[in-house]
C-alpha cells in the first residue's frame, strides 16, 4: 500500500506543508495564552489590546490554514483511492476466465467496496494523521524545552508508555480485522445470491427459510465486527489511561515549580497547553498505530489481488484464420472424479459448418470452452491453423472467435449498446446484425427502438429477446469463427430455424453449433455432425451417413422426431 500513499507526490508534499503550518500555528497559541495570562497578572491593559488583535488575526489565519489543509487532504485521498480501486479492478477484469472463476464475484465486490474503505480509514488517513501528530509533537516538545527543561523531560519520559500498547495487541487486532473483512465478503455473497434468486425464492415459498439464513449471516458478520471493535476498544482504553497519567505528571511538576517561583503563571498555562500538544499526539499516535497494524492483513489481501499475475496477454498475435481448427487427443476433467472429455480428436476446415449433438453432460459445451481457452489444464493440443491456441494471445483469439451462449448477460443499457458492446461499429453494421438476428420485430414495438433500455440483466426483455441480442452481438463482431451453445434454445421454432439457417448460409463463416433440436432440414446442411456420449466422439459424419449407419445418432434422431 505504500506505493499508493506515495503515488501523488505533489499532493502529499502539499499536505505535509500545510500540516506543518497548522501544527506550528497550534503551538503558537500556547505562547499567546502565556502573554495574556502574564498581562492579566501584571495589569498591562495596553498590551492586552495588542494581544487581542493578535488573537483575532491568529483565528483568521488558523481558519484559512485549516480549510486548505482539509481540502488538500480530501484531494489526496480521492487520488489515492482512485488509483487503488483502478488497479484492483483492472487486474480483476484482465484475468483469464478460469482464474476469475476461482472466487465468488461477491468477494471481488466486497474487496472493491468494503476492504478499500477499511484501508482508506485505517491506513491512508491514519498515515496522514500520524504525520500530523508527529509534527505537532516535535514542535511542541521544542517549545516546552524553551519554557522549562524539567517539565519537558518529565513529559518525554512518561509520554511513550501508550506507544507500547499497539505492539501488545497487534497480532490479535490483525486477526480480528481479517475475520471481519472475510465476513463482509461472505455476507455480500449471501446477499447477491438471495437477490439473484429472488424469483426462485418467491415461487417455491421459501421466504422464511431465506430470512433465517440471512439472519444467521447477519448475526455472524455483526459478531465479527463487534469482536474487532472490542479488542480495539481495549487497546484504546489502555492507551487513554496512560495518556491521562502522562498528562498529570507534568501538570503536577509545573504546579510545584510555579509555587516555588521558578515558573510564571503564564508559563504554567503555556506548559499545560503544550502538554496537550505532546500528550494528545502520543496518545492518538498509539491509536493510529493500532489501526495501521490492524489493517495489515487487509492491505496484504488487496496487494495480493493487485499483484496476482493474470497472464492475459501471454502468447503471440494472430491476425487471421486461414485453414483449420484441430483437436488432437483432448482429455479434460474439472476434478479428478471423472473425465468430461476423453481422448477426443477431430478437425474443422475453414468455412465448414459443424453440429455437435449428444445428451446433456456429454461434454459438448466443454469443447467450446476449451477452444476459447476458458481452461488450459487439458491433455492434448488444440490448434488454429498450425499454432496451438495456448500460444495465441487471448485478445487475438477473441478477435477470431465469437460465442453465442445459452445464458445471456445484459448490461443495464440500451439495446444498441448491448449489441455493439461498446465497440466502434457503424449504425449500418448494427442494423444488419439486428435484422439477421430477428430483432426487428421487437424494435418496431418499442417507442425508442434500439435506444430502449434492456433493464438490469435484460429484465425488460423476454428470454428469447435476450437471446436475439446475444446473436446480434456475435454477428456484428464479424469474426471468421462463430460458436453457438444452444443459442436458439429459448426461441420459437420458426425464429430459431430462420436464424440458424441464416448462419449456415454465410459463406466462408466457420460455425460450430451445439444443438438439441434435431431438425432434418437443418442438420442435412451441416458439413459434419459430431456425436458425443460420455466425453467421447462415438460417431462422426454427414446427416445422411449417420442415418444410414443406424447407430447412436439414428436413435437420438428418432426419439426427437417422435417427441
Amino acid at each position: 500500500m505504500k506505493k499508493y500513499f506515495l503515488k501523488s507526490k505533489t499532493l502529499l508534499a502539499l499536505n505535509f506543508i500545510f500540516i506543518t503550518m497548522c501544527s506550528a500555528s497550534s503551538v503558537i497559541l500556547a505562547f499567546i495564552l502565556r502573554q495574556i495570562t502574564d498581562i492579566s497578572y501584571g495589569g498591562e491593559i495596553d498590551r492586552l489590546k495588542s494581544v487581542l488583535y493578535l488573537m483575532a488575526g491568529y483565528s483568521v489565519l488558523m481558519g484559512i490554514l485549516g480549510f486548505i489543509k482539509r481540502i488538500l487532504r480530501r484531494l489526496f485521498i480521492k487520488n489515492t483511492m482512485y488509483n487503488l480501486k483502478k488497479d484492483i479492478f483492472n487486474n480483476l477484469i484482465s484475468r483469464k476466465i478460469s482464474s476469475f472463476s476461482l472466487e465468488n464475484s461477491a468477494n471481488y465486490i466486497s474487496a472493491i467496496n468494503n476492504d478499500t474503505g477499511i484501508v482508506e480509514q485505517e491506513y491512508f488517513l491514519s498515515l496522514l494523521d500520524s504525520f500530523d501528530y508527529v509534527i505537532t509533537f516535535i514542535i511542541a516538545t521544542f517549545a516546552i524545552f524553551k519554557l522549562n527543561t524539567y517539565v519537558a523531560i518529565a513529559i518525554l519520559l512518561s509520554g511513550f508508555i501508550p506507544m507500547l500498547v499497539p505492539t501488545i495487541f497487534q497480532k490479535e487486532l490483525g486477526k480480528r480485522k481479517k475475520e471481519y473483512s472475510d465476513g463482509i465478503g461472505s455476507f455480500t455473497t449471501k446477499i447477491k445470491d438471495i437477490f439473484t434468486g429472488f424469483e426462485v425464492i418467491k415461487s417455491f415459498n421459501i421466504e422464511e427459510k431465506i430470512k433465517e439464513d440471512f439472519q444467521h449471516s447477519n448475526e455472524s458478520l455483526e459478531t465479527k465486527k463487534y469482536r474487532s471493535g472490542f479488542f480495539e476498544s481495549i487497546a484504546n482504553t489502555i492507551s487513554e489511561f496512560f495518556g491521562f497519567v502522562v498528562f498529570f505528571v507534568p501538570l503536577g511538576l509545573g504546579t510545584y515549580l510555579t509555587l516555588n517561583g521558578q515558573f510564571t503563571a503564564g508559563g504554567m498555562v503555556a506548559s499545560v497547553q503544550l502538554t496537550n500538544y505532546i500528550v494528545n499526539p502520543v496518545l492518538n499516535f498509539s491509536y493510529i498505530l493500532t489501526k495501521i497494524k490492524g489493517a495489515k492483513p487487509i492491505n496484504e489481501k488487496l496487494c495480493n489481488m493487485i499483484n496476482e499475475s493474470n497472464g492475459e496477454e501471454e502468447g503471440a498475435s494472430k491476425e487471421e484464420f486461414r485453414e483449420l481448427i484441430q483437436f488432437e487427443n483432448i482429455s479434460f476433467s474439472y476434478n479428478e472424479e471423472r473425465k468430461i472429455l476423453d481422448n477426443i480428436s477431430f478437425s474443422i476446415n475453414k468455412g465448414e459448418k459443424i453440429a455437435i449433438v449428444g445428451k446433456s453432460g456429454s461434454g459438448k459445451s466443454t469443447l467450446l470452452k476449451l477452444l476459447l481457452r476458458y481452461y488450459e489444464n487439458y491433455d492434448g493440443e488444440i490448434k488454429l491453423d498450425d499454432k496451438s491456441i495456448k500460444d495465441i494471445s487471448l485478445t487475438s483469439l477473441y478477435k477470431l472467435i465469437s460465442i453465442i451462449q445459452q445464458n445471456v448477460f445484459m448490461f443495464d443499457d440500451s439495446i444498441k449498446a448491448n449489441v455493439a458492446l461498446y465497440g466502434d461499429y457503424t449504425d449500418e453494421e448494427i442494423d444488419n446484425a439486428i435484422r439477421n438476428s430477428g430483432l426487428e420485430e421487437l424494435l418496431k414495438n418499442l417507442p425508442m427502438g434500439k435506444d430502449s433500455s434492456v433493464g438490469e440483466n435484460g429484465s425488460n426483455l423476454s428470454g428469447g429477446e435476450k437471446q436475439r441480442i446475444s446473436i446480434a452481438r456475435a454477428l456484428v463482431k464479424n469474426t471468421p469463427i462463430i460458436l453457438l451453445d444452444e443459442a436458439t434454445g429459448s426461441l420459437d421454432s420458426k425464429t430459431a430455424y430462420e436464424i440458424e439457417n441464416s448462419l449456415l448460409g454465410i459463406e466462408g463463416l466457420t460455425s460450430i453449433v451445439i444443438t438439441h433440436k434435431l431438425s432434418e432440414e437443418l442438420l442435412s446442411k451441416y458439413d459434419k455432425i459430431l456425436v458425443l456420449d460420455k466425453g467421447q466422439i462415438i460417431e462422426m459424419g454427414s446427416f445422411d451417413e449417420l442415418i444410414d449407419e443406424e447407430g447412436y445418432f439414428y436413435s437420438l434422431f428418432n426419439v426427437e422426431k417422435a417427441a
